[in-house]
């Protein structure tokens, strides 16, 4: 007995709340069907210098990708990683894959999705995506269970709507819809009901990248594409509810435009970005010729520049705890070198946000693509237990996606 002989009545309020929260919660349709696996994956090699163990993770004649780098597309142990596959890069009918890293085995989760983009939060369970029917789906990255969470008719199916993200609380799809102005408007869907409210708009939204923060489904990070007489890439931070703006000081008079690519920087309020470099001359803007990784918060007087003179980084993501990041480097690669075989390396390069200190993982992932296009490029990131870099490459020409595993003296001498 306690409180004067009274029993403690908080165990049964626990309880009473507890049901109510089940109760609300959304109870999606878990979709049944069997679903074919391939063991496709085999070992590829070994980095001469890292010493980094090189897996390919696919060997189909078709086109495989691994969706994008900013939001990573892999499980929270770190063991699977999302695909997507298609027969033409232009086709709007794909294949939806899962690969197990360790396994080196593939999982068809869809054999017919109309868009590569898949709405994830990084190192989550849950990936959501849209179908031809206009329904939205989701798998789990742990269990390969897969749920409908929309009817058919809830959304427009791609390419008029196409998923990049999603709150943190899986309780919001961003979407980017085609405008009449050739921009994008960017909506939020709630995956409750379907209800959606529009966040970005406007002739400027034209590849906004928006994602959703890790810790705070309130703010999104994106950027905007302000053409004329010199090119402006500025960078934003939006409060979901208020809809209002913070800028970030990335390009104008702060340092070069963004190349388009950011991430936020774990939980920590901060976005790190690619800015352009002088490619004719290997040369950084002279505001930062130590590098062209720039970390900033909204509210900052100027970003930190991460000094790396040597490497011009492209595409930038970080590690789940925020204190790696790694960048496909291409200072030295020539895209007019394609027809004559001589278009020299991509490098995949890690770098350690406290040492600052970076090394190449791999001296050339060999992507020899068409550079400037998505379909073509590494975009390389971690898993969320930082043992592999999942990446592209096309060392015959048709893209596949690798796995690379990262030493553990690696990254010791990073710190």
């Amino acid at each position: 007995m306690a409180n004067g002989g009274l029993t403690p009545c908080w165990p049964y309020f626990s309880l009473f709340f507890h049901n109510q929260l089940q109760f609300l919660m959304p109870n999606y349709k878990t979709i049944e069907g069997v679903l074919p696996q391939d063991r496709e994956g085999s070992d590829w090699g070994v980095d001469p210098e890292s010493k980094a163990k090189v897996f390919r993770l696919t060997s189909s004649p078709a086109m495989s990708h691994n969706i994008y780098c900013e939001q990573p597309y892999t499980s929270p142990d770190g063991r699977k990683a999302l695909i997507y596959r298609a027969f033409d890069p232009f086709a709007l009918r794909r294949q939806l894959i899962v690969a197990d890293i360790h396994a080196l085995r593939l999982t068809l989760i869809e054999p017919d999705v109309p868009s590569e983009m898949v709405a994830h939060t990084s190192w989550g369970e849950w990936a959501y995506y849209i179908m031809h029917d206009g329904s939205l789906r989701r798998v789990s990255l742990m269990t390969l269970e897969r749920q409908e969470v929309l009817p058919p008719g809830s959304l427009r199916p791609p390419p008029a709507a196409v998923a990049i993200s999603i709150t943190s609380d899986n309780q919001w799809l961003i979407a980017d819809e085609p405008a009449e102005d050739s921009s994008f408007q960017t909506v939020a869907i709630s995956t409750i009901d379907g209800k959606r409210r529009v966040l970005l708009e406007g002739p400027e939204n034209l590849n906004p990248h928006a994602q959703a923060e890790l810790c705070d489904r309130n703010r999104i990070l994106y950027q905007l594409i302000r053409s004329g007489a010199r090119a402006e890439v500025p960078v934003f931070v939006r409060d979901f509810e208020t809809l209002e703006d913070e800028q970030v000081p990335i390009g104008g008079s702060w340092s070069a435009e963004s190349t388009g690519h950011m991430a936020w920087v774990a939980t920590t309020g901060k976005i790190a970005c690619a800015v352009n470099w002088i490619r004719e001359t290997k040369e950084h803007d002279p505001r930062h010729p130590e590098g062209n990784l720039v970390i900033a918060s909204p509210g900052d007087d100027k970003p930190v520049v991460f000094p790396a003179p040597n490497h011009g980084f492209y595409h930038v993501s970080i590690s789940k705890c925020g204190r790696y990041f790694v960048c496909d480097d291409f200072m030295d690669f020539e895209a007019r070198g394609l027809a004559s075989r001589n278009s020299g390396p991509v490098r995949i390069v890690i770098g350690n946000l406290e040492s600052r200190k970076c090394r190449p993982l791999l001296q050339d992932c060999q992507a020899y693509g068409i550079a400037g296009s998505s379909r073509f490029e590494p975009d390389p990131y971690f898993t969320a237990d930082n043992r592999y870099v999942i990446y592209n490459a096309s060392p015959f020409g048709t893209m596949q996606v690798f796995a690379a595993e990262v030493p553990e003296e690696f990254m010791r001498r990073l710190d």
